[in-house]
């Protein structure tokens, strides 16, 4: 690790102590470059330096391991017969056979005459949402979900062990304390080691402490559980009219097929959005350009370029799209090379990759995409455009390199493009017929999303207070995650806690996000306030892709994230409390339509 070379270590103190960094960016740099090393735990005596080095590298081969199960240990149920699974989703599934009852070997004729057809439901997230929306049979869904929620078994003891390893190494690391308002030369070092792995993560973010996420969690959840229960009542009324039955209950395999029967709609978008952005916001064109032999990881993948008439190229983006076996199964952004100033007068160029798992279309030429995968295309383009438009002097701010609970905030912007009337008309086309997307139909697919935005969001808030509490402070007596998942369930959900099944045990998120999920509630509210504030009134005006250029993206992590958001959009999109930096909720929860008077007091 690079994090261990106390030659580098040495030269960045030193740039440090003689004050020869000239800017404000160069004297960021100079800090968190030494904020990284010591997290490393170089400041330590070699003993504990050892220690240190080798807790990095259990918590590397244990979050690998975790990944790797969840990929090699998905679960399955065997289905009979095949008629139990509808045919929209047939081709997800695995066709198997059973002899049928009563045949015996020596009696077997044709093959196909004395077999009966099922279907194995591999439960990795995909195919388990598409069963679980989709499937009218409870029995299917019930037994999709317990073996899909249930497995992989060999993770409760890797997650055990990393929740150990990350614990043991915050007690080792440096302690950072800033002055509220983050400035980075207000920052000390102090030798004590940190109280959780929650406390180690959060030491450059905007929330500063475990204590300030926690507290506006609970505030959250707080706003959104009357209308959350009332969104429960209506999903398990459906179910009641459609069962004929008035005592049952809703089951955690039930929300998504009700709530899919609610909000049913489908058009087919496709990726040429991507180039109105760049064009209407930036003033740039985003094409296709040559690569060169040997360059592409497979003929699928598409080279783009970002080039403004004026400045030149601005960056280069591949885009692999579809879905493939032994392709990376998510949908996520890679920087390849991050942009840097290399003189005066030459800056090397931000490469980024986007990879995707969409479905082919019968002509492999074409991207069709639902409103969903629309959504998670500018979700990530928006990543993208954070790295292709920052122009910093070090490659260490370039684009999403910035405070965690900072980094989502252009992504969740990017998607209310994909939900306006404004944008849509202007790309979004019928595949076979041409004609332009209704806006009765956008209203319709807005209505949609917005249905049950409660307890989306409500479960959004359980799955960041289950981050925090298995990476928080740790008890004397060991915790047992099954039962804390458990307990905050019943807290903080109106879906039901199901004995035998673990979520946690295949979310992913806290490997990436250790401590770390809330940031996507974060960039939540910040992006509905620039909403709002700077982009509701028209959306692809030059003046506001001036805006978001020129103030937030062109910056990446060069600046404090909250002088960024208040220099884009003025007072009001953040808030003060306890020593740390919460988002203002106001404009998010009057998307919702939950500011009611006891929300706004609080």
């Amino acid at each position: 690790f690079l994090n261990t070379n106390h030659t580098l270590y040495n030269a960045v103190k030193k740039a440090e102590q003689d004050g020869h960094l000239l800017t404000e960016e160069a004297r960021r740099a100079a800090l968190h470059l030494r904020i990284d090393f010591e997290k490393g735990g170089i400041h330590l005596p070699s003993g504990k330096l050892d220690r240190v080095n080798q807790l990095n590298m259990d918590a590397h081969k244990l979050c690998r391991e975790y990944g790797e199960n969840i990929i090699n240990d998905p679960g399955y149920v065997d289905i009979f017969p095949a008629s139990r699974i509808p045919r929209q989703i047939q081709h997800l599934l695995k066709p198997i056979y059973r002899l049928t009852s009563g045949v015996s070997k020596e009696s077997l004729g044709s093959y196909e005459d004395e077999q009966e057809k099922g279907f194995r439901i591999i439960t990795e997230p995909r195919t388990l949402f598409s069963v679980l929306q989709l499937t009218p049979d409870e029995q299917v869904r019930k037994m999709a979900y317990l073996k899909g929620n249930s497995v992989p078994h060999a993770n409760h003891d890797v997650l055990d062990e990393l929740i150990n390893s990350r614990h043991e190494l915050a007690q080792f690391v440096r302690k950072f304390e800033a002055s509220l308002g983050g400035k980075c030369q207000q920052l000390s070092g102090k030798i004590m080691g940190c109280k959780s792995y929650a406390e180690f993560v959060m030491q450059l973010n905007m929330a500063s402490s475990p204590e300030v996420v926690v507290s506006f969690l609970q505030e959250m959840s707080n706003m959104v559980k009357e209308k959350a229960d009332e969104e429960f009542n209506t999903i398990r009324n459906l179910k009641r009219d459609v069962c004929g039955q008035r005592c049952v209950d809703l089951e955690p395999w039930d929300e998504a097929y009700y709530t899919t029967m609610m909000k049913s709609s489908a058009y087919n978008l496709d990726s040429a959005g991507l180039k109105l952005l760049v064009n209407s916001l930036f003033g740039a064109s985003f094409d296709s350009v040559p690569m060169a032999p040997g360059e592409s990881w497979h003929p699928d993948v598409l080279k783009m370029c970002i080039h403004h008439p004026e400045e030149g190229d601005l960056g280069f983006l591949y885009l692999d799209l579809f879905s493939r076996k032994g392709k990376y199964p998510g949908c996520a952004t890679f920087a390849i090379k991050g942009g840097r100033k290399i003189s005066e007068t030459e800056y090397q160029l931000p490469v980024m990759a986007l990879v995707f798992n969409f479905s082919r279309s019968h002509d492999s030429s074409i991207v069709r995409l639902n409103h969903s995968e629309l959504e998670t295309l500018f979700h990530e383009f928006g990543h993208a455009l954070h790295a292709l438009l920052s122009r910093t002097d070090y490659q260490h701010f370039a684009g999403t390199r910035v405070a965690l609970d900072f980094a989502e905030t252009p992504s969740n912007l990017f998607e209310y493009y994909a939900r306006d009337y404004r944008v849509l008309k202007k790309f979004a086309r019928h595949y076979s017929t041409g004609e332009v997307i209704p806006e009765k139909l956008v209203k319709s697919l807005n209505g949609a999303r917005d249905m049950f935005a409660a307890t989306e969001l409500q479960r959004q808030i359980f799955y960041a207070l289950v981050d925090q509490t298995l990476f928080g402070e740790q008890l004397s007596v060991p915790r047992d995650t099954n039962s804390i998942v458990a307990h905050l369930k019943r807290q903080h959900s109106n879906e039901k806690h199901v004995e035998g099944t673990h979520m946690h045990i295949r979310f992913s998120h806290f490997l990436t996000y250790g401590a770390g999920y809330y940031s996507y509630l974060y960039a939540k509210c910040f992006a509905a306030t620039i909403w709002k504030k700077l982009c509701q009134e028209d959306p692809l005006s030059p003046t506001t892709g001036t805006l978001l250029r020129t103030k937030l993206l062109q910056y990446g992590g060069a600046k404090e994230p909250a002088d960024l958001l208040t220099d884009l959009v003025g007072d009001g999109i953040v808030r003060y409390h306890n020593g740390g930096i919460v988002p203002d909720v106001t404009s998010c929860l009057e998307e919702m339509k939950l500011l009611d008077d006891k929300n706004r007091h609080i």
